[in-house]
């Protein structure tokens, strides 16, 4: 038991490490270091503001709040944010830190946990600046908010899965880290973030709502915007999609443990 308490332990504290370095490297160049983690989100609120809002006075239906497209809008922008920012490192992991898995026994999936931590942190800064905001231009913040952190962690381990698959099958076929920036890109405008499913054409509307990143991301948005929690059938979607692509991530790194060791 001592022993498996410690493998546990090392772990963790390599995850730790990860996380400390990946945090520390994001801005280590940059003059204002950790301060970029307060700017963006604040540059993306203003700047949203600005255009949606007071330019292209673009409204949601059912609310009278004039900022409302804005505050629905950086909802879907962040929380895309985090999952498309995960997917995309996670694609180059193993190969990327050949170097460290040649020197150390590091397992294939504690590790890149730190790119999700670190993730869900910077999410975490932002969507404080987000509550500040609204806050600001009197919009309610009401007990669903609490509900958008299952529906996060569920949309974080989803691309965890896919990242993992990705980055997996990536030492292997190189060209799949040019692949997944076109797929994330295709997936941000197949998801209703900029636009509401009402909009759409019936024949796509079907397609779209069908996606589990829509059944997240609109119930993240219900939750900022209308107040709204999720029932459990309006993520079911998204649930099974991230069961079924931990399954396979978990297949998959059995099955190619050593050959992706040989590999790097």
């Amino acid at each position: 038991m001592f022993l498996a308490w410690s493998r546990h332990a090392d772990r963790l504290q390599r995850i730790g490490f990860f996380v400390r370095q990946d945090l520390v490297d994001r801005y280590r160049a940059d003059a204002l270091g950790a301060a970029w983690n307060f700017i963006q989100p604040l540059m993306t609120i203003a700047l949203f503001s600005a255009v949606f809002s007071t330019l292209m006075r673009a409204r949601l239906p059912n609310l009278d709040h004039e900022l409302g497209y804005t505050v629905y809008l950086i909802a879907g922008v962040l929380t895309w944010g985090c999952f498309s920012q995960i997917l995309g490192r996670l694609a180059g992991w193993y190969r990327d830190r050949a170097g460290l898995y040649k020197k150390l026994r590091l397992g294939l999936f504690a590790p890149p946990l730190s790119v999700v931590i670190s993730e869900l942190i910077v999410l975490t800064i932002g969507l404080c600046i987000f509550a500040v905001f609204l806050l600001l231009i009197d919009h309610p913040i009401g007990w669903a908010w609490f509900s958008m952190v299952a529906v996060v962690l569920l949309m974080a381990a989803l691309a965890y899965s896919l990242g993992l698959i990705m980055g997996l099958l990536e030492v292997f076929l190189p060209d799949i880290r040019r692949l997944v920036p076109l797929l994330v890109q295709l997936g941000f405008w197949l998801t209703p973030i900029v636009y509401t499913l009402d909009v759409l054409p019936h024949q796509l509307r079907g397609v779209v709502a069908a996606s589990p990143l829509t059944e997240g991301l609109h119930a993240i948005q219900q939750a900022v915007v209308y107040n709204r929690v999720p029932a459990l059938a309006d993520v079911s979607g998204l649930l099974a999609s991230t069961l079924i692509a931990s399954l396979i991530a978990l297949m998959l790194g059995r099955r190619l443990r050593k050959a992706v060791r040989d590999a790097l």
